[in-house]
């Protein structure tokens, strides 16, 4: 389509750069991937178009390893492993054992920056503990009654706290 086209065009003159260390990896391939996925393009026009997107450190990495990647999947594999620092991990670790849902923050917007945290942990985290780390900060006003609806998946988890919140702002504000 016309829009496709347009934002072909756009990728290729505005790039999104990624410089390497000093860079989020992770958040840079989100960014990417949502790009890639709008104009619909495949593994292979990805592949071919990713150098003008590599800056300074990122550049010369992918001047070695482009010898040797041949496929979308082995790239971002490769570039995670790279760039993927250790030291945002574990700060995302940090923040993620101690995160509370603050007084004005909703259960949908607890919800996504928990989640965005286990993924940056360990984009490979099992459902069940990305649970655990929902159910340990959520708001003491909710955690009993979404503990008594015994959730199984973050999903669950989510519909039930947000039916809660809702029903608790309910009866909040008919009592005032």
């Amino acid at each position: 389509s016309h829009l496709q086209q347009t934002i072909a065009d756009e990728i290729i003159k505005k790039p999104t750069y990624f410089r390497g260390s000093k860079d989020d990896v992770h958040d840079w391939l989100d960014k990417l991937e949502q790009r890639f996925v709008m104009v619909k393009w495949s593994d292979e026009q990805k592949l071919q178009y990713i150098s003008i997107h590599l800056q300074d450190d990122a550049q010369r990495w992918w001047t070695q390893a482009s010898n040797v990647i041949k496929t979308w999947s082995s790239f971002t594999e490769a570039v995670t492993y790279a760039f993927g620092s250790t030291k945002a991990q574990q700060l995302a670790f940090e923040q993620l054992k101690w995160y509370k849902q603050t007084i004005n923050q909703s259960i949908t917007q607890y919800y996504d920056t928990i989640m965005e945290l286990c993924k940056k942990v360990d984009a490979a985290m099992p459902d069940s503990l990305k649970l655990k780390y929902l159910m340990t900060g959520i708001k003491d006003s909710l955690k009993l009654h979404v503990a008594l609806q015994d959730p199984k998946t973050t999903d669950v988890f989510l519909l039930i706290a947000r039916k809660v919140e809702d029903t608790l702002s309910l009866t909040t504000s008919t009592n005032e």
